[in-house]
């Protein structure tokens, strides 16, 4: 036999309406976790196919880079503008090319702790 005391008890805290409410929200919170990994995981998809597109991008630019670098003067611009059809403009006729070669280029001096004075 069940103390009648101890059943009241346990059919009020049953019936409480902050129990009541527990397993509603205990779903709710589910479901809105589920809906929080399908985002996600639809954001993880978008990344590695963002990343797997810069890759090929950047195997892309490095194709054309040494094509690129064949054209670095306005010698080469002209010949490349010729070759494709473009016709030079008549102003442009007493152009000269300046520095046919690339500048020079110089060492960097190396680091070093020097002070130089002038006495006067």
């Amino acid at each position: 036999m069940s103390d009648p005391v101890t059943a009241d008890v346990a059919a009020d805290s049953a019936t409480r309406p902050g129990f009541r409410l527990a397993i509603p929200l205990f779903l709710a919170l589910l479901l809105a976790l589920a809906a929080l990994g399908v985002i996600n995981q639809r954001l993880y998809r978008e990344q590695l196919t963002l990343m797997s597109s810069k890759q090929e991008l950047l195997s892309a630019v490095a194709i054309a880079r040494p094509q690129a670098a064949v054209v670095n003067g306005p010698q080469a611009v002209a010949s490349w503008a010729t070759a494709n059809g473009m016709v030079p403009i008549p102003e442009a006729r007493a152009a000269r090319l300046i520095a046919a070669t690339p500048a020079p280029t110089s060492a960097d001096p190396l680091p070093s702790l020097e002070l130089r004075t002038i006495w006067r």
